[in-house]
């Protein structure tokens, strides 16, 4: 079984003492859990562009969705709840389903909603599976055809420190490159700084074909020319 799903947004969901969250998605089959989406910083109608297989045993389970607002170095706040059951969906026809967001603390607040773009149909090779898959121009093939992972990792953006100072004020402008596989992410720009302080979390998948090396660069941002890069 296959369910796809283009994208999710969250409306008037958890407002946090900055007027704002900063929500991620963990989906969950039989207690466990099979999907956690990047966090979208600063946000309460948040967009994400990711894609991950896992394998189902009954797709008479519903599927579990909760909501957070990640805080760091805090307990993460929770948002809200929903389930999505997989048999009410039509075999091969693309359905948007909308979720309204629970929370059994406040039965009568409302947190929200996510929507689903999602499409269930048999597939081949007899296994019954789950896909989230967003529409993403930037996801390779490979990656299409390898969407198994078996772990996710978890990484916070602290702060830089003692930088090399790359411009005649003595000073650089960093930012930090990932890389694992096919998955990137680049953090903010810190200004004239060699001490930035970032603070900033993301998630990437790990998957079974390839290794578990991630690539971390730092570079200094020269507007009007090539980046200089600072360290590996």
């Amino acid at each position: 079984v296959l369910l796809q799903y283009e994208k999710e947004i969250i409306n008037s969901i958890y407002v946090s003492l900055t007027g704002t969250s900063d929500p991620y998605v963990k989906f969950k089959l039989g207690g466990k859990e099979v999907f956690r989406s990047k966090t979208i910083h600063k946000n309460l109608n948040p967009v994400w562009e990711e894609k991950a297989c896992i394998v189902i045993d009954n797709p008479r389970e519903p599927l579990y969705i909760k909501v957070f607002d990640y805080d760091f170095g805090l307990q993460d706040d929770f948002i809200g709840s929903a389930f999505l059951d997989l048999t009410s969906l039509e075999l091969n026809r693309q359905t948007d389903v909308t979720l309204s967001l629970k929370d059994s603390h406040y039965p009568d607040h409302d947190l929200g909603s996510i929507v689903l773009s999602v499409l269930l149909a048999p597939r081949e090779e007899q296994r019954e599976a789950v896909i989230f898959q967003t529409q993403s121009l930037r996801l390779s093939d490979l990656h299409r055809k390898s969407q198994l992972w078996r772990g996710i990792v978890s990484i916070t953006l602290i702060e830089g420190r003692e930088l090399k100072a790359m411009d005649a004020n003595g000073l650089s402008d960093p930012y930090v490159k990932f890389r694992l596989g096919h998955q990137k992410y680049k953090s903010k720009i810190m200004p004239k700084t060699l001490n930035p302080q970032w603070r900033e979390q993301f998630d990437f998948h790990l998957y079974e074909e390839r290794g578990g090396i991630i690539d971390i660069t730092v570079w200094d941002k020269d507007a009007g020319k090539k980046d200089d890069f600072i360290g590996r």
